[in-house]
């Protein structure tokens, strides 16, 4: 059987082509129709007015007063006397004071160490002697003085001349015994002041930071004791740049230094100081000038007594500006300028500063008193932008 081959390559009929172009177009349309339909009918969203972003900003307001310029910097604690206990005799330690230890308060005059008096109990007794006997031979020197006297007398009556009159009176025998009674005085009161220095005492009123003796031990005048500094004051060193000396007060005839705010930077603790004198030299490093300030009662700082060595925080009070604003280190713009909130839009003010130090800033022009100043931050200000206020801090 012979099959008849198929032929592909014919073309489709003019009126299928037709037809299929007529289908196409009705789905085309009839999904044209249907979108616009949709987007005819679809529900409106309530129409709003447009309404301007305004960025929050925290503010306060600032009034002109008098203020003290405050100078901020960093000390140490070091005595304000210090001394190195020695005996001044020799001898064996018998007793010593319960509260003599390192870290302890003695109070001034109070006995710290008895030494073993009775070797000085004994030249005591040698020296009284001594001087009991030198009297007795005065008094009999004086008995020879008016024998002497009366021999003088009955010489002359004769009328024979004597060529040295002081010898014949026995003038040098007397001085010599008053001498005499003198030195045993002058060694008697030395053995005495001796057996007094038996007994130490605290020179003032002082923190034991050492001590290097105990019961039985034997000293010498050149042995060191302890070493004792006064509890009653301390000092702080504190080192400033030179341009700043102007605006602090030193003490003068009749004027007390600056007063000081001291805190640790440890505990916390902080004492009222005064500034008590300017060093005449300047560090060698830095080139800059060195204050010493007055810290009295150190140990009764709370919650922690203020330690030697420690660092701590000085606030010095200068000299006080009059009508000049304090604003907040952070509300200091670059290139010296503030923003400010009037009728709640923004205003970029230029103002002079008079003082600037790490966490404050005097202006003293381009600011009034009743001024809203911004203390956050924007990230594009702009003039007259804008904004809407909180007070700072909330």
């Amino acid at each position: 059987m012979i099959i008849p081959e198929c032929d592909n390559s014919k073309p489709l009929p003019a009126k299928i082509k037709l037809l299929v172009l007529i289908l196409a177009l009705l789905i085309l349309g009839a999904g044209i129709f249907t979108a616009l339909r949709f987007i005819q009918t679809r529900p409106q969203p309530p129409q709003r007015a447009l309404v301007p972003i305004a960025p929050l900003v925290e503010v306060m307001p600032v009034t002109a007063n008098a203020e003290p310029v405050v100078i901020r910097v960093l000390g140490t604690v070091v005595p304000a006397r210090q001394t190195h206990l020695r005996a001044e005799v020799a001898g064996v330690v018998r007793e010593v004071a319960p509260g003599f230890l390192p870290g302890g308060t003695v109070a001034g005059a109070s006995t710290l160490l008895r030494l073993d008096p009775e070797d000085f109990r004994l030249a005591v007794a040698a020296r009284q002697a001594e001087l009991d006997s030198a009297k007795a031979a005065f008094e009999l020197e004086l008995g020879y003085q008016e024998v002497a006297q009366h021999e003088w007398g009955l010489l002359r009556k004769t009328g024979k001349e004597i060529e040295n009159t002081d010898l014949a009176l026995r003038k040098p025998q007397l001085a010599q015994a008053q001498a005499k009674v003198s030195q045993a005085e002058t060694a008697l009161d030395q053995a005495r002041l001796d057996l007094k220095r038996t007994t130490i005492t605290a020179p003032f009123t002082a923190l034991v930071l050492d001590k290097d003796v105990e019961i039985g031990t034997r000293v010498s005048i050149t042995d060191t004791l302890a070493t004792l500094v006064d509890a009653r004051e301390y000092w702080v060193e504190a080192s400033i740049p030179v341009d700043q000396l102007a605006w602090i007060a030193l003490p003068a005839k009749g004027h007390d230094g600056a007063r000081v705010k001291i805190r640790s930077q440890a505990s916390g603790a902080e004492r009222e100081g005064q500034v008590l004198r300017l060093r005449g030299d300047l560090e060698e490093q830095g080139r800059l000038a060195r204050l010493i300030v007055a810290l009295p009662n150190p140990l009764e700082a709370r919650p922690a007594p203020l330690l030697l060595g420690e660092y701590v925080r000085l606030e010095i009070e200068g000299r006080r500006l009059e009508n000049v604003i304090r604003l907040p280190r952070a509300a200091l713009r670059e290139n010296d300028v503030v923003w400010t909130v009037q009728n709640a839009t923004l205003h970029i003010r230029p103002v002079t500063v008079a003082w600037r130090d790490s966490d404050s800033v005097l202006i003293d022009g381009g600011l009034h008193s009743g001024d809203m100043v911004v203390t956050s931050e924007l990230s594009t200000p702009i003039q007259d932008m804008p904004v809407t206020t909180s007070p700072a801090g909330n």
